[in-house]
């Protein structure tokens, strides 16, 4: 009898999981509905403690966002309502971080069989508390998250933490507009020299922002700016922010849902710093960051979610200054995460005249990249198209953590619209992925011998933890004959 008691709690420990993955989940989401009242609802509940065995758990509100699948690549193409996408969630909230954070989530429905806490270089571990219920333990506000359960990334869940801002923020000179708590329908915001946007915890902004030759502009907060009330057909549309010959721009803290068009588009600025915002959008070219002919910016700290490109850097033609140039980029400390597209990209749109060059992207952790068509499927890319120049350009310090397709990195001449003028000096540096899938080994082509790529250097590159080398770099990298300095350490 006490065997078959043993054999029977052992068939229960190992089958429980799998007789729960068996269970179909359905989400609450009703694809039927506009997308302004679908993100309203929710697969989960997110609580939050500073010390869970005095039970003194604290529910936070769990926000939707609709998100894409390039599975669906072609209804995505025509779809500008949404009904083709499913709904994400996310949870932020404000604390000080003098203790760790207890986070308890509970997933509405069926049961699940496993749960996935990336970025998994955070190491975070969780403990099942129930069929439907997960806690686990955040230490800083730097360990935003994606939790994944039964390995469904289309309906995953973000934990988004951050410091509360400082009362003197809400205390500014020049012209300041204030949102706070509850939902504003703003429409189109035009933002002038010396204004203030404060978007404040608990707001969510339905509008648009544009600012044209001004300086001094500042927009944060902790609150959400929403697309989903705008026009999001392909004619029409707009980014969430879009500035031209701006200069000493700052935006700070800020969550863009549902961009209809490029999230945060800068044109011919200089001095832009983009601290700690989040991004959630899932439209064809919701780009999450573009940069056009812009000089000496700064992103960081952010956590980036889009169907298309997370940054896109382009040299656009200016008719009244062609030599314009895009140079002193920087981007650090961030979490990407591309549905589509490239999650860091130089080049494609370019000026015969103008040249891109001094660019950084450091210390980034990519969760996402499944790009499969030619030439965009680079997670990490530079694109030497369009007539554009390209120098002195740095990768360091990246983790791609499980991206499900494409290419670990690109260097290639290829046409966008036509092919480019010059790439030198591109260094790949501490670049690796882990338990990751990548569909095509990575390129870096030159044209012919007039247009050779000049100056490559990798500086420990691991694919799924294998080094490369000079004994095994065919195996992961095709270097074509009009590469000149390549370098392999």
């Amino acid at each position: 009898m006490k065997t078959r008691f043993f054999f029977l709690q052992l068939f229960l420990l190992v089958m429980f999981p799998v007789l729960l993955h068996a269970q179909k989940w359905t989400s609450v989401d009703d694809s039927t509905l506009v997308e302004h009242e679908r993100i309203r609802r929710s697969d989960y509940k997110v609580y939050i403690s500073t010390d869970r065995h005095k039970q003194d758990w604290k529910e936070i509100k769990v926000y939707g966002a609709l998100v894409s699948n390039i599975e669906h690549r072609a209804k995505n193409s025509e779809d500008t309502l949404g009904t083709e996408r499913t709904l994400s969630g996310f949870a932020m909230f404000q604390h000080s971080f003098k203790k760790p954070v207890h986070v308890r989530v509970h997933r509405q429905g069926t049961p699940f069989g496993q749960v996935e806490i990336r970025p998994s270089q955070f190491n975070i571990p969780h403990e099942r508390i129930d069929s439907r219920t997960i806690e686990f333990t955040i230490k800083s506000p730097e360990q935003r998250v994606s939790v994944e359960f039964d390995n469904d990334r289309d309906h995953n869940l973000f934990i988004i933490p951050d410091r509360p801002f400082p009362a003197k923020s809400r205390q500014t000179s020049g012209h300041f507009r204030y949102y706070g708590p509850g939902e504003h329908d703003a429409g189109f915001i035009r933002l002038n020299s010396n204004d203030t946007l404060f978007v404040d915890a608990g707001a969510v902004v339905y509008g648009q922002i544009e600012a044209f030759n001004a300086h001094h502009i500042t927009i944060m907060g902790q609150g959400i700016l929403c697309g989903s009330k705008t026009i999001h057909d392909f004619i029409r549309r707009k980014s969430m922010i879009y500035m031209h010959h701006c200069s000493n721009v700052h935006v700070e803290g800020v969550m863009f849902r549902g961009s209809p068009s490029w999230t945060l588009n800068f044109s011919l600025c200089d001095s832009v710093l983009l601290d700690n915002i989040k991004q959630i959008c899932w439209a064809r070219n919701s780009d999450g960051i573009d940069l056009l002919n812009s000089t000496h910016v700064t992103i960081r700290n952010s956590f980036l979610r889009n169907y298309d490109d997370n940054i896109s850097l382009k040299n656009f033609p200016v008719r009244d200054n062609p030599k314009a140039s895009l140079h002193h980029v920087l981007m650090e400390n961030c979490i990407l995460w591309a549905d589509c597209g490239h999650n860091l990209l130089v080049g494609p749109e370019s000026t015969p005249e103008g040249y891109m060059s001094d660019i950084t992207f450091r210390n980034i952790q990519i969760l996402e990249g499944r790009e499969s068509a030619y030439p965009w499927r680079g997670a990490l890319a530079v694109m030497v198209s369009d007539e554009g120049a390209f120098r002195n350009v740095l990768f360091e310090d990246i983790n791609l953590d499980g991206i499900r397709g494409g290419q670990l990195l690109s260097v290639d001449f290829c046409s966008y619209v036509s092919t480019g003028r010059q790439a030198a000096d591109i260094t790949f540096r501490n670049i690796s992925s882990h338990n990751c899938r990548h569909d095509y080994v990575s390129d870096i082509h030159g044209l012919d011998a007039n247009h050779k790529v000049e100056g490559i250097h990798l500086d420990n590159i691991r694919v799924n933890g294998i080094r490369l080398t000079k004994e095994n770099l065919s195996d992961y990298l095709n270097v074509n004959a009009f590469v000149e300095g390549f370098s392999l350490r």
